[in-house]
């Protein structure tokens, strides 16, 4: 453990220098503010406000962390660390483990920034003093997920495809895993299902928002009603495919060499 825990201090501290990383992420957090103008002037409560407000968040920030993060393995591979530490306990899949923790950490702090500001402006002006502890929740089972997820995909598809090609599909690819709508135009996608990385079932489950497509997928096995058991279904899900991404990664370094 100390040994990841150290690749991702690195690994953050190089994304923090990094203007690439800043230039991906803020716009997209920038743009996010405009969003939660109405869910933070609703009248509900302080748990269900914290919860839209991060799911809002979930729309965008997660696509600049899949821009930010799109060369994040393909650059430890090429910069000759992988060689220095194959021969360390942080070698393997660990390594890439680290990576993707410190880059997904520094990318995602703007979210982190923008829904704790968002918990204490409700907690002042609605009087809730609960409201930055649930949006701190809201972001680590809402948003952290979401960013992992998208900065895991690109980071391994960027090892076999061009980083600019793949920073050019990560909205699209966004918009078709968890916001396409099939009723208007068909094609098979995981929007609705608990597949998606989207939050939509934590959200309802534990925060009392409404959803869009939670429970309304394709496949009716994969879109079960919004409750509980479904919410930790859905961060499982997400939270596997994570780690099959990093795998997925281990095999792509060591094929290539």
């Amino acid at each position: 453990m100390a040994p990841l825990w150290a690749s991702a201090l690195y690994e953050g501290r190089m994304a923090l220098r990094g203007k690439a990383m800043w230039f991906a992420v803020l716009p997209f957090a920038l743009i996010s503010l405009l969003l939660l103008l109405r869910p933070v002037t609703a009248v509900v409560p302080a748990q269900e406000k914290a919860g839209k407000i991060v799911l809002m968040l979930v729309f965008l920030v997660p696509v600049g962390v899949g821009v930010a993060m799109a060369d994040r393995f393909r650059r430890t591979r090429g910069s000759g660390i992988e060689e220095l530490l194959a021969s360390t306990p942080l070698a393997g899949p660990r390594r890439l483990l680290g990576v993707l923790f410190g880059g997904a950490a520094v990318a995602s702090a703007p979210g982190l920034v923008i829904s704790l500001g968002s918990g204490v402006y409700i907690a002042i002006a609605d009087g809730a003093p609960s409201a930055p502890l649930w949006s701190v929740v809201a972001f680590a089972v809402l948003l952290l997920p979401a960013c992992l997820w998208s900065g895991a995909l690109t980071a391994t598809l960027g090892l076999v495809l061009p980083v600019p090609v793949v920073r050019v599909l990560v909205a699209p690819l966004w918009l078709w895993f968890n916001w396409w709508n099939y009723t208007l135009r068909w094609v098979p996608t995981p929007t609705g299902t608990v597949l998606t990385p989207i939050g939509e079932y934590p959200g309802a489950a534990w925060f009392g928002v409404d959803t869009t497509w939670a429970g309304y997928g394709q496949v009716a096995l994969l879109s079960p009603p919004t409750g509980p058991v479904p919410a930790l279904v859905n961060l499982a899900c997400v939270l596997g495919a994570v780690a099959l991404f990093v795998w997925a990664a281990r095999l792509i370094i060591d094929w290539k060499g």
